[in-house]
């Protein structure tokens, strides 16, 4: 296909309602290795003046200009399109890069595509990233990666089509996903209840404490359980797409549900911070209806060198009223079976297993608690869980003496 006419300058707004903004075509662009996530590693011609090739987050332009770097180390004259870094997070690359993807495609079908380099150690695309763009028809021979500076003679981009914490995609986005994602679904019509678990993940990751037991009573009433890390993406989405009801504990694998257009179906949340809106916007343009049950009973959380919240690796509780009543409402009787020392066991155990889990000597410098034990040990008792506080002080003694 034919290169449309040089343009440079942007559209004068992002993505909204039903259509998108033009591609954007750019010459001689310098493109290096990501220099964080919010450095994505294209030096754009005036840089802050462009927005919607710029990495948006919230409903504005977030990312800050390329640091100054030596010559590109050669030229490239083969056209290309440009779709952000190889991420590393399954959530922010299907959250941040993919939505640049399906217009990009379906206007060039046959250019390859470069992302950037994001982790210095990064050899290669990982596998989940590699089945993302398998799912999207991006083989593996179409996919640069940069990992030193390079001139690119013409680089096509597409602006995000969604972003973290911005609004609904354009239908026009959802048109072109679905033309590239359902020749890949088996025909089917959304029937039954699904629960996307995160029971299995590390638990340095967060939880729920209890969701085992959840999982194990949703398993034995009937409910197919999903647990994502364990599946190949294909049967993920397939799964996803067979649900009438679809419930999530609230993760990354949330996202993986903007990897699918729009399905006649009901999807849940079960939050695990409180007042969490997770993806709304972009989850409710793709379904019949949203829930996202006020099932946050506190949580258990561990700061930082820097004094912030490590939010997404912390302990939450169950408001267990609240999740029994929206489980009833969805048709699935857990409160039939539900025996409220049998959970309270299991809450517990997951919880001296964080402890344990969290004070591993052995964690990476970002996940280590930089916190006195006392910060940790004194959110027990207002969570009802001051009995086991002398023995979470003990755990935490004996991981800092290994």
């Amino acid at each position: 296909m034919p290169s449309p006419p040089l343009a440079q300058r942007e559209a004068a707004r992002h993505p909204s309602g039903d259509a998108l903004p033009p591609l954007m075509q750019f010459a001689d662009l310098i493109i290096g290795p990501a220099e964080g996530r919010l450095r994505p590693g294209a030096e754009w011609p005036d840089d802050l003046a462009q927005t919607l090739a710029r990495l948006y987050r919230n409903g504005r332009a977030v990312c800050a200009p390329t640091l100054r770097r030596g010559p590109p180390a050669a030229e490239v004259a083969e056209p290309v399109i440009f779709g952000g870094v190889c991420e590393t997070h399954f959530g922010h690359l299907v959250a941040e890069h993919v939505p640049r993807l399906p217009q990009a495609l379906a206007a060039f079908p046959d250019l390859p595509v470069v992302f950037t380099r994001l982790d210095r150690n990064q050899a290669g695309p990982s596998g989940a990233f590699l089945a993302v763009m398998d799912w999207l028809g991006l083989p593996p021979d179409r996919i640069r990666l940069v990992t030193r500076t390079m001139r690119f003679r013409e680089v096509h981009v597409a602006a995000q089509a969604e972003h973290l914490r911005g609004p609904a995609p354009p239908a026009a986005y959802l048109d072109l996903l679905e033309a590239r994602t359902r020749p890949r679904l088996a025909p089917v019509t959304p029937q039954g209840v699904s629960y996307v678990t995160r029971a299995g993940l590390p638990l340095t990751k967060g939880r729920h404490a209890g969701e085992g037991y959840l999982a194990a009573l949703l398993r034995g009433l009937g409910v197919r359980v999903l647990a994502p890390e364990t599946m190949a993406l294909p049967d993920q989405m397939q799964a996803y797409a067979r649900a009438e009801h679809l419930v999530f504990a609230e993760g990354s694998a949330l996202h993986g549900r903007q990897l699918l257009g729009r399905i006649d179906q009901q999807i849940a949340l079960l939050r695990r911070r409180k007042g969490s809106q997770m993806a709304r916007p972009q989850i409710a343009a793709r379904t019949t209806e949203t829930r996202y049950v006020r099932c946050h009973g506190g949580a258990l959380v561990l700061t930082n060198g820097a004094g912030q919240p490590i939010h997404w690796a912390m302990m939450s509780l169950y408001n267990t009223a609240a999740l029994l009543e929206f489980f009833e409402d969805i048709g699935v009787g857990l409160r039939t079976r539900w025996d409220r020392r049998a959970y309270r066991a299991a809450r517990d155990r997951d919880v001296l297993d964080w402890v344990r889990a969290m004070y591993d000597p052995a964690n990476p410098p970002w996940l280590r608690p930089a916190n006195d034990p006392a910060f940790l040990l004194d959110q027990f008792a207002p969570l009802r869980l001051g009995p086991l506080t002398d023995r979470a002080a003990a755990l935490i003694a004996a991981q800092r003496d290994r």
